[in-house]
């Protein structure tokens, strides 16, 4: 297009400076806009949706790209649908972004589908559709375009452990070490990897894989790891003490990842342009069952997977149900009760009391097992995977004198359900929390 201000707002976005760039099309669509030329509005409001969409302005990024899109002469159509997908997905209009990921994905000429499938993956992770997440990120794994299906492949393994099939899981995080990672993603794939053993019950392997991890500089196995370690070690006869835990950090990419606390275990990344092992690289379908299973094949996964849920959540009324009835016993036998791991306040209030207190952001100390500074600030770390819940239901008690294990579930406010395993100790007549971790149903 013909116009000085579009040249040097270009001039500025070329060099990343994106407020003056922002500035420089705003003055175009102002004073030149009498004597655009077919297309030309499309392409301004393309470049300013772009520069708001840098600047971390998602809401007015997609109303720009809205603009953009009721120019009928402008051909770049696919690569708006993506942009504005994404902006979608930013703000949380996650049904409204699948709409528009999926119209980029009906143009056979888009050079880069893998974008697309990446944020319509994301997408449906959070909605909780973790069979139609899986297939996306599937897609994006196997385009030969794709400069980097690492993160493809991670967000593959979070699917399938999402959806109760750890060998699948395993067979992506190993795809991954294909690509002889390093650094952070390597650190964070051994991590998955031998979280993933573990639920496989495949012991020897997750040691194998945390233990090799371990001896590597700077690398700190997550606390989800850590516990999984430990149960891998002990279901083998090694005896081990708790060691202490920390987080570790999956990437430098970090403004890029999608997920929230809610999702810590398993973390989504997000597709970052910046980051590649090389294009052509993506492992073969015939690898593994999970790249040549059918989207049918899937949708009976998720299916029995909700089937699964439900079915736990009925155990959850029966467990709840054998409680009441030993309360009634404990009338007659405290002794007895005592036993049995009755407390009061029981188990139940107690969780139930922790989660309102953390909500209103009251003191929950009342409700920590610490004997130290330190093992304060354990705990308290572990509350970065959990959500600002009121109430939550409790889905099974499973207790004996000295100690007690609860399962819960919680509804977050943006939908889904994620579940949570409590660790209780006894406190003389009632309980305290001495750990707290985020499990999925293959955990359960």
């Amino acid at each position: 297009m013909k116009s000085t201000h579009y040249d040097q707002a270009t001039v500025a976005y070329n060099a990343q400076d994106y407020p003056q760039a922002l500035r420089g099309y705003y003055q175009c669509l102002k004073e030149d806009w009498n004597s655009f030329a077919p297309g030309d509005a499309g392409l301004v409001y393309h470049r300013i949706g772009n520069c708001l969409i840098k600047m971390k302005n998602f809401k007015e990024a997609a109303e720009s790209y809205h603009k953009a899109l009721q120019d009928d002469s402008y051909d770049e159509k696919t690569s708006i649908h993506v942009n504005l997908a994404t902006t979608l997905n930013a703000i949380g209009k996650y049904a409204e972004a699948i709409s528009y990921f999926n119209k980029a994905l009906q143009d056979d000429s888009y050079p880069t589908p893998y974008r697309a499938y990446m944020g319509l993956g994301n997408s449906y992770w959070k909605l909780g559709k973790y069979v139609e997440a899986g297939t996306a990120y599937r897609s994006a794994a196997l385009d030969e375009n794709n400069p980097n299906p690492v993160k493809a492949l991670m967000n593959l393994g979070a699917s399938f452990t999402a959806l109760d099939r750890p060998t699948d899981a395993i067979e992506a995080y190993l795809a991954i070490l294909d690509f002889r990672v390093t650094g952070s993603s390597l650190n964070a794939t051994l991590d998955k990897l031998g979280q993933a053993y573990v639920a496989a019950r495949r012991y020897k392997e997750a040691v194998d894989t945390f233990e090799d991890a371990l001896i590597r500089k700077h690398f700190v196995l997550s606390p989800e790891a850590q516990v999984d370690y430990q149960k891998a070690r002990q279901a083998l006869g090694i005896d081990v003490e708790r060691d202490s835990r920390s987080s570790i950090n999956f990437d430098d990419d970090a403004e890029n990842d999608i997920t929230d606390s809610g999702y810590a275990r398993y973390p989504i990344r997000s597709y970052n342009e910046s980051e590649g092992y090389g294009a052509g690289n993506v492992p073969s379908a015939a690898d593994t069952g999970f790249f040549t299973a059918t989207d049918a094949e899937l949708l009976e996964t998720g299916k029995r997977q909700l089937r699964k849920e439900r079915k736990l959540r009925h155990t959850g009324l029966k467990v709840f149900l054998a409680v009441v009835i030993i309360l009634i016993i404990a009338l007659g036998t405290c002794v007895f009760a005592y036993t049995k791991g009755v407390g009061i306040p029981s188990q139940e209030t107690v969780v139930q009391n922790f989660f309102k207190a953390y909500a209103d952001n009251e003191s929950i100390d009342v409700y920590w097992n610490v004997e130290s500074e330190d093992e304060k600030d354990a705990l308290n770390r572990l509350l970065d995977v959990v959500p600002r819940v009121s109430e939550v239901t409790i889905i099974s008690v499973d207790s004996s004198m000295t100690d007690s294990i609860v399962l819960v579930d919680v509804v977050l406010p943006e939908g889904g359900i994620m579940h949570y395993r409590i660790v209780m100790v006894r406190d003389f007549i009632t309980w305290k929390i001495s750990w707290i971790e985020m499990i999925f149903a293959s955990k359960l």
